[in-house]
């Protein structure tokens, strides 16, 4: 099977129709709003801890001595807090047992909020909860970014091929190492399991420019698609196969484009024996930016000069100096071999080659319309 298939039929989803004969992962993570809330979780306890001792020694001595509330109240809070008032009456022998029993208690409450905040503050636990304050405002206004689902070997890659693109990232992935080792490179990295809609929406899947699902499990990899392709039927979506068998689930499922990392690796290893030149050239023309040799490739829009022309008449190697080197028509697939008289289609995408500045001088020209001028 090709280790670079489209995407086919989306959603059949028949009673016959064997989509996900995997296991479902378990949530072993929770997403960046719970992660957020079990820390502010943390603190309940010493919000909560005096005021129900100041709560039990007010009705203790209210049932006990029979004062008001408001002078239970008085005894409870001198009594809590230690500070050596006197008493408001007398006390009678339970009424001292009572307030025995309630200065330990009082006094264990106070040491335990006191440690409490201590180690919040000191084990960096505020720190971090407010830094991932931050981040989520700062991932919550971006837009057109990337999100990349599991930062493994092949995530990391793709991460930062993507940086060297100057593309915006935000990371997804179930292991806390993960995503520590995606913040230290600076990437916005989110911990939890990115087959839950709301950890997908936390990414901003909604306002991303595409989705790579990267991780090493495919029914990790197959929920994670299916999960977003629900979210947004529109959004790109790359995924990761690890086993051959599963390419056309994961098409099925709602993924754009499925690699399989061994089929790849496997005929890349053959050129490199066969045609280890071109293969050379191919590296350096996508790779290496210190060299003034960029592929790109173009849409052809209605409205554009070029459009209905033939190589030959829209004079784009005389213009602007860069080739076509191929074409990809809708319905018909990537066409490598053009003639002169090959027609541009509005709807095509061209693939041209050439310097910084030719391929600049095309897009110009191809963005121009009939009133537009041509940059020579």
């Amino acid at each position: 099977m090709s280790a670079s298939i489209g995407r086919g039929e989306m959603f059949d989803f028949s009673p016959t129709t064997s989509l996900l004969h995997l296991s479902v992962p378990s949530e072993t993570s929770y997403n960046s709003q719970q992660n957020l809330m079990n820390r502010g979780r943390r603190l309940i306890p010493v919000l909560v801890v005096i005021p129900g001792i100041m709560m039990i020694g007010t009705v203790g001595y209210r049932a006990i001595e029979g004062w008001d509330w408001i002078e239970s109240l008085y005894m409870a809070i001198i009594t809590v807090t230690t500070v050596g008032f006197s008493e408001v009456h007398p006390l009678s022998e339970d009424g001292r047992v009572f307030t025995t029993l309630l200065i330990l208690l009082g006094v264990g409450g106070i040491t335990f909020t006191f440690t409490t905040v201590t180690n919040y503050i000191t084990a960096g636990e505020l720190r971090g909860y407010l830094k991932e304050r931050k981040m989520q405002r700062v991932i919550d206004g971006m837009n057109g970014h990337f999100v990349i689902c599991g930062f493994g070997e092949m995530g990391r890659q793709v991460c930062n091929e993507l940086r060297r693109k100057k593309c915006r990232l935000v990371v997804v992935d179930s292991s806390e190492g993960a995503v520590e080792a995606a913040r230290a490179e600076g990437i916005l990295a989110i911990h939890g399991d990115a087959g839950v809609d709301s950890v997908l929406m936390d990414a901003g899947i909604g306002r991303a420019q595409g989705l790579v699902v990267a991780t090493n499990d495919d029914a990790t990899n197959l929920l994670v698609v299916l999960s977003a392709r629900v979210l947004r039927n529109d959004i790109p979506i790359v995924a990761r196969a690890n086993l051959e068998e599963v390419e056309a689930k994961l098409l099925r499922v709602g993924a754009d484009r499925v690699l399989f990392p061994q089929s790849i690796v496997g005929r890349r290893m053959a050129q490199m024996l066969l045609n280890p030149e071109i293969c050379d050239f191919i590296d350096v023309v996508s790779h290496d930016e210190s060299l003034e040799l960029l592929l790109e490739n173009f849409q052809i829009n209605a409205g554009s000069v070029v459009a209905g022309k033939s190589l030959r008449e829209s004079r784009i190697r005389e213009t602007t100096g860069a080739s076509i080197v191929g074409l990809k028509r809708p319905g018909s697939g990537v066409l490598p071999s053009l003639k002169p008289d090959s027609v541009l289609q509005v709807g095509d995408t061209v693939f041209a080659l050439g310097t910084r500045e030719q391929v600049e001088n095309l897009s110009l020209m191809i963005e121009a319309g009939p009133d537009k001028p041509v940059r020579n």
